[in-house]
């Protein structure tokens, strides 16, 4: 039975997630800032409107993402204030995809409302806002094919086509990922229309529009000569994703479920199983946020599997490919975090495809619950039902409580005025601002604008700020980066004797959890370098600066 009978428009509920999203994020929009991945993004946008080749950068995403910046920055000029917009502008997006995909398999727009609050509440890692909207973008388009599926129009293929295109230039991962139910709902849609000659031009309409929104990009990159980066890159992404699925699966099928990472690994440690009983409040709520969605993607999985056959003989074919659909916006993103980084942050990224699987599964159990059925199989189906809003629930109480996600928690005493180039004027805390200024004043009083300095591992965000260029193509280098490029370090040391950049900045950082992770650890014939370069060094709580 649906849950509401309500003939009300979307436009207005769409309205009031707007409203709601600029009234709250708006609360905290300047607060914070991010030397790192906030940072980043910036830094990239900067030297590509600097004119920098694309592939003079190290850009392991898709350069859309990146380019989107850097037109902001030619439009308006350089301002830090546009990234923070951008950035939840891409989460308002994503959120009102999540209601248009609830809709779709509920029919109920309060319902679809009450469960985009979850993710506009707590929404995913700013920064890394690409992650809910490639993921939303592709489950909103499917979604609408496979409710069409006997019915599909060309529009309909068109619109999933032109998604897919779009996510393989923000994220080629997902534009893989996505290809997969993509292709299923194609041959379902060719196989329920008819005639043949309809089927036809359903995958004629798909692939026209995806080269349609790759050519701007491709056309633009042969006029700038960076188009073998990107075709090198869309190439290179499926070895990639393979050998790293292999990786984490190989660690959980051996039974290490808290694999610790390793020398020379970009991984973090996960915690086990036991730390759900632990006693300590944080490593309990993010051990339940971790491993809780595999019970809910597994029994979905087989749910949607017992299902399959009486609904393909019913003729229930739209019903097959929403779960279809649902499935991959579920798990998606399920990797990215449970084998490379379980915390927080890529938790929130999980959560907005995530949302859409809470809500297939609690619609169906609160169907479920009205059916004539026995008591204790309605007191199973409420326990589930019950554990999944739980789970929603946990999250956003965690999440509102624990900066890491791109919820109001960020702005947690951060109430000192803080002020640098390309328009920072923000909030941030009394050590933020603290390092902040002596990063700033160090930079500004022995370079020029537009020198080229240091910051490794992961600080671009200081470049940005006293307006600079980064002199390393790689703005994020870990202990991994050795294993992957053998001759960093030695190339790094002959490009910083030969470019002498007046500051080298060096975070103490255990990057990745472990010792052997801290640049000075690994890299320490770089450091050792640097020292007989500098003229000076500045010590402030966790950073060196030299001054060479």
């Amino acid at each position: 039975m649906p849950l509401d009978t309500s003939k009300t428009e979307n436009w207005p509920l769409v309205v009031a997630i707007l409203l709601l999203s600029a009234f709250y994020y708006g609360l905290y929009l300047g607060s914070g800032f991010s030397a790192a991945d906030d940072g980043n993004y910036a830094q990239i946008a900067y030297e590509l409107y600097l004119g920098r080749a694309p592939d003079d950068l190290s850009i392991t995403y898709g350069i859309l993402w990146f380019k989107v910046g850097e037109a902001l920055f030619h439009a308006f000029g350089v301002n830090y204030a546009l990234v923070k917009t951008f950035f939840f502008t891409v989460i308002t997006i994503t959120s009102i995809l999540i209601f248009y995909t609830v809709h779709m398999i509920s029919g109920s727009r309060l319902f679809a409302f009450a469960m985009t609050t979850v993710p506009l509440l707590v929404p995913a890692f700013p920064a890394t806002g690409f992650y809910g909207l490639c993921i939303m973008m592709n489950a909103t388009a499917q979604m609408r094919l496979a409710t069409n599926i006997t019915r599909a129009t060309w529009v309909d293929t068109a619109i999933a086509g032109a998604t897919l295109s779009l996510s393989f230039q923000i994220r080629p991962d997902f534009g893989y990922i996505w290809t997969i139910p993509f292709a299923a709902l194609l041959l379902l849609a060719a196989l329920k229309t008819s005639p043949a000659q309809k089927a036809w031009s359903l995958l004629g309409s798909s692939l026209l529009a995806f080269l349609v929104v790759q050519a701007p990009m491709l056309l633009s990159a042969l006029a700038d000569g960076y188009a073998t980066m990107i075709l090198q890159q869309y190439i290179s992404y499926p070895a990639t994703m393979i050998d790293y699925t292999v990786s984490g699966l190989r660690a959980v099928l051996t039974g290490d479920l808290a694999t610790p990472a390793s020398p020379g690994s970009a991984s973090l440690k996960r915690p086990g199983l036991t730390a759900i009983i632990s006693g300590n409040t944080n490593a309990s709520a993010l051990a339940v946020l971790i491993y809780l969605p595999i019970i809910a993607i597994g029994g979905f999985v087989l749910y949607s599997a017992l299902r399959a056959g009486k609904l393909w003989r019913d003729g229930r074919y739209e019903t097959i490919g929403q779960a279809l659909v649902v499935l991959f916006a579920g798990a998606a993103a399920f990797p990215h975090y449970f084998f490379y980084r379980p915390d927080l942050s890529h938790v929130a990224n999980f959560m907005p495809g995530y949302t859409v699987l809470a809500a297939a599964i609690i619609y169906q159990l609160y169907r479920q619950v009205h059916v004539n059925a026995t008591p204790m199989r309605k007191w199973a189906i409420s326990a589930g039902l019950l554990t999944a809003l739980l789970h929603l629930t946990f999250y956003v109480w965690i999440g509102l409580q624990t900066p890491g996600t791109g919820s109001i928690a960020g702005h947690a005493n951060r109430v000192e005025p803080f002020k640098a180039g390309n328009g920072i004027d923000v909030r941030v805390s009394a050590a933020e601002k603290s390092r902040l200024d002596v990063v700033r004043n160090l930079i500004l009083e022995n370079s020029e604008p537009g020198d080229r300095i240091v910051c490794v591992p992961y600080c671009p965000g200081f470049a940005f700020m006293s307006e600079r260029q980064m002199l390393f193509k790689n703005f994020y280098v870990d202990d991994s980066t050795p294993v992957l490029e053998p001759n960093w370090i030695s190339k790094s040391i002959a490009l910083t004797q030969e470019a002498q950049p007046a500051v080298v900045i060096v975070q103490d950082w255990a990057i990745n959890g472990t010792e052997i992770s801290r640049f000075n650890n690994w890299a320490a014939d770089y450091i050792t370098a640097v020292n007989k370069l500098s003229r000076e060094t500045v010590n402030h709580p966790g950073l060196t600066i030299y001054l060479l």
